[in-house]
């Protein structure tokens, strides 16, 4: 008798226990969604790469792979509002640790431009992407793209696609849109001076470091006068 009573108050135990998380699933459910922050970095990225490497003990390579996860997951989450400055610090939290993933850095800035209106950030992703993948002709097109359509800065577009037509593999057309857009007619002071900046130490370029010097020392001439950017 004393058992059956135990076994029926155990069960009324359990009945009372699962009824009041039917109750209450939805209001949590409901706190849960208010509480979560679709912004937030990935676990440990605060830490630098160093770190991460020497606490995976040398396999930072599955690091990696979970935060390229985490990060796609953040840039197609469709209930992202136009926090610029939120998104931003999610993509450098990311790309600091240079994980090896061409498109990360791609949708990125893709991203950022589509949904953010964070077009100027993407040379700062571009450049990181580069100093992973050297030989990618995507990215620094990408830039290139950017420069000279979204951002009317043609000398740096052309110093981006010159780059991409060093690269293995790339579309035939780059170099020659390098050289009509360093022949441009609407080419600032300013903007000659980063692209230089950009083509530093680039030994492939420079036939095309000499054309932007010497539209940097003669603004004025057009395009009729400029010589034509030879293959390296």
């Amino acid at each position: 008798m004393r058992d059956k009573i135990s076994t029926l108050l155990a069960l009324l135990t359990v009945a009372a226990s699962v009824g009041y998380l039917m109750r209450t699933i939805e209001p949590r459910i409901q706190d849960l969604r208010r509480s979560f922050d679709p912004y937030a970095p990935p676990p440990l990225s605060d830490l630098s790469p160093n770190l991460i490497q020497f606490m995976t003990l040398g396999h930072k390579h599955v690091y990696d792979d979970f935060i390229n996860l985490w990060l796609l997951q953040t840039l197609m989450d469709e209930r992202l509002d136009t926090n610029t400055g939120a998104m931003l610090s999610s993509i450098r939290a990311v790309i600091k640790h240079r994980p090896k993933l061409e498109t990360l850095y791609l949708l990125s800035c893709i991203v950022l431009m589509e949904r953010f209106d964070g077009v100027q950030y993407c040379q700062e992703i571009t450049l990181a992407g580069l100093e992973v993948f050297p030989e990618s002709w995507r990215l620094p097109i990408m830039q290139g793209y950017i420069h000279a359509v979204m951002l009317e800065e043609p000398a740096q577009g052309a110093a981006f696609f010159r780059m991409a037509a060093s690269r293995p593999n790339k579309p035939a057309w780059v170099l020659s849109l390098a050289k009509r857009l360093a022949s441009s007619e609407n080419i600032s002071q300013e903007d000659i001076s980063k692209s230089l900046t950009i083509i530093n130490g680039f030994p492939q370029a420079e036939s095309f470091r000499k054309i932007l010097e010497q539209r940097r020392r003669t603004p004025s001439q057009n395009k009729q006068t400029i010589p034509e950017v030879k293959d390296d």
